[in-house]
């Protein structure tokens, strides 16, 4: 047994396909079905069960997976640390981030970084979830902050919930709402909302979410871009539904009427993923522990804005990772 055959291994267990782990380990279907096959005959156990359709795990093939995650990581995490002795951080962050992030906080994040950072290179990719998921499942992004839980029926990734917040009605003046008035979620029936179209993964979540209050709107428009978004309803009588991340700026502004939604609130979750058998480099923990003091410092912020109080300290301690 060796390293190059557990990441084959790992690259089909998870891809559930012999051509699609060929791709992603960087080598011809033959020889990563060679590299399985030395890899099972040495073990003298059937690790993967070849159909028409892929590869599906046999149980020795499953619990064999979660011991090669865990030695992959470990070797990587002992990689880190040598790489840590050498003081400056140096190498590539690869982030994919969802446009609720890059609105409201990566500016400021990316700034202090890049300066304390000069020897890191930076990508940065904003997209939706799937395509942020399959990145980092693919291996072209070290890490990626999406809204929604991915399933624990897709293989290879560790979650957490790092920050979490309240979503907010925003609209302009036009559609004269009191600003910073809480308002019942069944209050929203009868609006003209400007919402994402169903390919982002807020969409779905805010339909239940509405369809349980029993609320329906006048109108609905899909619009992805949060940009025209802001721009649009600013300049209307249309309303839309973000998180605080997203909207607490807007308030200096006075463009916008932000309205906290109650009864029930409708809650935003900011989740990382990374790769189970890669855990992130001392670039991208530098980097994730900065957006987590932005997210803190936006959620203090929110709270004197609602109640003219700090929020408590250690009040997010239950997202923190164990």
């Amino acid at each position: 047994m060796n390293f190059r055959q557990i990441e084959c291994f790992i690259a089909v267990f998870e891809e559930r396909s012999f051509s699609k782990g060929a791709e992603r380990a960087g080598c011809t279907q033959s020889a990563l079905s060679q590299q399985i096959r030395n890899l099972e005959l040495r073990l003298d156990l059937q690790l993967l069960e070849r159909t028409p359709h892929g590869a599906t795990p046999t149980n020795a093939g499953r619990r064999y997976y979660d011991d090669c995650v865990a030695i992959l990581r470990s070797v990587r995490e002992a990689e880190n640390r040598m790489h840590d002795l050498r003081g400056s951080l140096t190498g590539t962050l690869r982030a994919g981030l969802i446009p609720s992030l890059t609105k409201g906080a990566l500016a400021s994040v990316l700034a202090g970084y890049t300066d304390a950072n000069p020897n890191v290179d930076v990508r940065i990719v904003e997209a939706y979830s799937q395509p942020l998921t399959d990145m980092v499942i693919n291996g072209e992004l070290d890490f990626a902050i999406v809204p929604v839980m991915p399933s624990r029926d897709v293989p290879g990734l560790n979650r957490r919930v790092i920050a979490h917040e309240t979503e907010l009605l925003l609209s302009g003046p036009a559609l004269g709402m009191e600003n910073m008035q809480p308002i019942p979620l069944e209050q929203i029936s009868g609006k003209k909302l400007v919402l994402p179209s169903p390919a982002n993964s807020r969409r779905p979540y805010l339909d239940n979410q509405m369809a349980v209050a029993g609320v329906t709107p006048l109108r609905v428009m899909d619009l992805d871009g949060m940009t025209g978004t802001l721009e649009f309803v600013a300049g209307s009588d249309w309303a839309t539904i973000l998180p605080v991340t997203n909207c607490i700026d807007e308030l200096a502004l006075g463009r916008l009427v932000l309205n906290p939604i109650i009864k029930p609130e409708i809650t935003f979750e900011f989740i990382l993923i990374e790769p189970s058998s890669r855990p992130l480099g001392m670039a991208a923990q530098v980097f994730v522990e900065r957006i987590e003091d932005k997210l803190e410092s936006i959620a203090q912020r929110w709270a004197v804005l609602r109640t003219g109080k700090p929020r408590a300290q250690g009040a997010d301690q239950r997202f923190r990772p164990s």
